[in-house]
């Protein structure tokens, strides 16, 4: 019969959508294969996957973590000297006694009484210096110089630590010359001027300065109802600068200020009260000037 009459009956048409599935198998295959393909490249790729194997190399990494953490703790050069430096006096104590007087004493420790080491302790001592001097010489041959952790680094109270711009000072530096201000002459950024009392300490109050003026301020702190000033510390804020009093004890103040530069206008603030129930801060902007200099 034709090929006509078998698409034309039903089974004809059964047997020509078979004969399709067929040639259609190997590209069903191929789409399903890569549709697996992608589904395990999006498994491992994956966020979770890096991060899973990142803690797996984690895991790995703590020994030798441990041995560098061990390693930078024994190098301390204190550590390294007071083991040998005791070493030595065990040896001295030796020499002069001609006994184990520091083994014996430390057997008077222990109940009933034993030897509380096995070995002198001298030689106990010795041993434990050449042996950390010994992990400390491969540890530096593996890992390199030690780590050491110097912790954040803050600005010296200042609340803006950038130089100021340049300030023709028309007032004098009120102290002259000291070893710690060996020139006599106004600071070039905020901050506490060196070599004058450091008073009113001990609290945990901040006092926060501000300058929002374009001239140097010579910046004082007082006794509330003192008149004239005693300064229990004074500042120089450079223009538009800032600083903090850190640990202000607990009393009634003023701040008086002066221009360093420009007109030499003064000022104060008005008295404050500072307590000890509990931790406190002020920030005060110096800005209210006497209407003379």
């Amino acid at each position: 019969m034709p090929d006509d009459y078998h698409r034309d009956t039903p089974a004809g048409h059964d047997h020509l959508v078979l004969h399709h599935l067929q040639r259609l198998n190997p590209l069903v295959a191929f789409a399903m294969h890569k549709q697996l393909l992608l589904f395990i490249a999006a498994l491992t790729f994956s966020a979770t996957a890096r991060a899973e194997a990142s803690l797996a190399d984690l895991i790995f990494m703590m020994p030798k973590l441990v041995l560098m953490g061990i390693y930078n703790e024994l190098a301390r050069p204190w550590l390294l000297a007071g083991l040998w430096g005791a070493a030595a006096l065990f040896w001295l104590v030796r020499a002069i006694t001609g006994r184990d007087a520091v083994g014996e004493l430390l057997d008077t420790f222990t109940y009933p009484r034993k030897p509380w080491i096995n070995t002198s302790s001298y030689g106990a001592m010795a041993l434990l210096a050449m042996a950390t001097l010994l992990y400390v010489l491969v540890g530096y041959a593996l890992w390199g110089a030690p780590q050491r952790y110097e912790g954040p680094r803050f600005p010296q109270h200042s609340a803006q630590p950038s130089q100021g711009p340049g300030v023709k000072h028309t007032l004098p530096y009120p102290h002259g010359k000291s070893p710690d201000n060996r020139r006599g002459e106004w600071p070039k950024s905020s901050g506490r001027l060196l070599g004058q009392p450091y008073l009113a300490a001990g609290g945990d109050t901040l006092i926060t300065l501000g300058n929002p003026g374009d001239e140097g301020l010579w910046v004082r702190l007082c006794a509330a109802y003192a008149n004239p000033c005693s300064p229990l510390r004074q500042v120089y804020l450079s223009p538009r600068g800032g600083y903090t009093l850190d640990r202000v004890d607990e009393g009634k103040y003023r701040v008086v200020f002066t221009q360093t530069s420009g007109k030499n206008l003064s000022g104060s603030t008005r008295a404050f009260s500072v307590t000890g129930d509990r931790r406190g801060s002020f920030n005060l902007p110096l800005n209210e000037f006497d209407t003379k200099p």
